[in-house]
């Protein structure tokens, strides 16, 4: 909104439509700093954009009755101002940041403009400053119409407001362009009481609008930000899940892992009546590994043995598992005692082939395991600790039988 002194007006019209302006204003600001409680739903722009207008409303009401120019220039560039951050204050509602690569040379080019008017007559003055608002007002209302792709209806609201009020700035500028014939000048009275009460009207209604919008978008922005949260929270989450199934130092599943695996796949080949297929392996002479060449070169071979294992327990129902310490186990699901037992020395071929030197070693010159293969038909009269057992036995009967071997047995058919 803006208030020019020119031939058209009286005094105590200008008087009239500057407090007006003011006092609009100031009800806008007093009702964005009920809205700005929230620091997501300030709007860039617009509460300086309400203050410029303000003052340069207020500069114009008390002027005198015969302004100089610089009064009149001050107002002029004051309200031209407020005009062009309130349409920045519009573009960024639609995610459009304004920077200062734009607002700086509009500024320093309206401060020119209304300087320029110095050597015009007053009504010339008046239909450049008022074709200046025409644009302004212009600008947001195509920014909100053109991209109002969702169809908001406060978009709409808003955008007719500024088209409005841009269209009857455009009518004064016309109507201060043609030389008008003295029978018509009453209508130029009729033209200027409509457009004050229909600018104050409209310019109410979309400062309610534009608060309503910048609401709206602060919503969908936490909306956005509440779901990128529990976006990540579900990623932290499964994270987290993960690593309290993997084990730290093989980067395969923990016991615990393996203990819920076990239990599970037990009671579903107990529905099922499959074969169920244990293998406990151990690092041959360990110990001995880890004092001739020390844990840091103990905790890699135990790395690459887990790769290993797990690299032949390759089915996505198989699990292979750190089960402590220089131990490990492989769950077999739906595996009889020959595929069980060919995956075992598979294992075992495996590791010794990797040739990992080992002094300390009794059974070979290179790192060795032993493995113990239980198969089993899972029944409500047997639980899956028996088959651990029965594994384990196996495992020690291996490494009695001279390490570096594998020994299996059907528990239950």
């Amino acid at each position: 909104m803006t208030t020019i002194r020119h031939d058209v007006l009286d005094g105590h019209q200008n008087d009239h439509l500057a407090v007006g302006d003011w006092l609009v204003s100031l009800f806008l600001l007093l009702l964005l700093d009920q809205f700005r409680k929230e620091p997501s739903q300030r709007i860039p722009y617009w509460a300086g954009a309400k203050f410029l207008q303000a003052v340069g409303s207020l500069i114009l009401f008390v002027r005198g009755p015969t302004p100089e120019f610089a009064t009149i220039a001050s107002a002029n560039t004051l309200l031209l101002l407020g005009c062009a951050y309130e349409a920045w204050a519009v573009c960024y509602l639609v995610g459009h940041r304004v920077g200062r690569l734009v607002h700086v040379p509009v500024a320093l080019a309206i401060v020119a403009v209304c300087l320029a008017t110095f050597c015009l007559p007053p009504s010339d003055r008046a239909a450049v400053v008022f074709a200046v608002h025409t644009v302004f007002y212009a600008l947001p209302a195509v920014v909100l119409l053109r991209r109002n792709r969702a169809g908001s209806l406060l978009r709409w609201v808003l955008g007719a407001s500024y088209l409005l009020v841009s269209l009857l700035f455009l009518a004064h500028v016309l109507w201060l362009a043609v030389d008008v014939a003295p029978s018509w000048q009453p209508f130029g009275a009729i033209i200027y009481a409509v457009m004050v009460p229909s600018i104050y009207g409209i310019m109410i209604v979309s400062g309610f609008s534009m608060l309503l919008l910048a609401k709206d978008k602060s919503d969908r922005e936490l909306e956005a930000a509440q779901a990128s949260l529990r976006s990540k929270d579900e990623q932290y989450r499964r994270k987290l899940e993960r690593l309290n199934k993997t084990d730290d130092l093989t980067g395969i599943a923990n016991r615990r892992h393996f203990d819920a695996v076990l239990a599970r796949e037990y009671a579903r080949h107990t529905r099922s009546g499959d074969h169920l297929s244990l293998i406990l392996a151990d690092v041959d002479h360990f110990k001995a590994y880890n004092d001739c060449y020390g844990h840091v070169a103990g905790d890699d071979c135990l790395r690459r043995i887990g790769g290993i294992l797990a690299a032949n327990a390759s089915r996505a129902t198989d699990l292979a598992a750190r089960y402590g310490g220089e131990e490990f186990a492989c769950i077999l699901p739906m595996t009889d005692l020959d595929g069980a037992c060919a995956i075992a020395e598979q294992m075992r071929r495996a590791i010794e082939d990797q040739a990992i030197a080992h002094q300390g070693s009794s059974t070979a010159g290179v790192v060795t395991a032993s493995f113990g293969v239980a198969t089993m038909r899972c029944t409500k009269d047997l639980t899956f600790s028996e088959v651990v057992a029965a594994a384990d036995k196996l495992l020690y009967a291996a490494k009695s039988s001279g390490r570096n071997c594998v020994q299996c047995l059907a528990v239950k058919d």
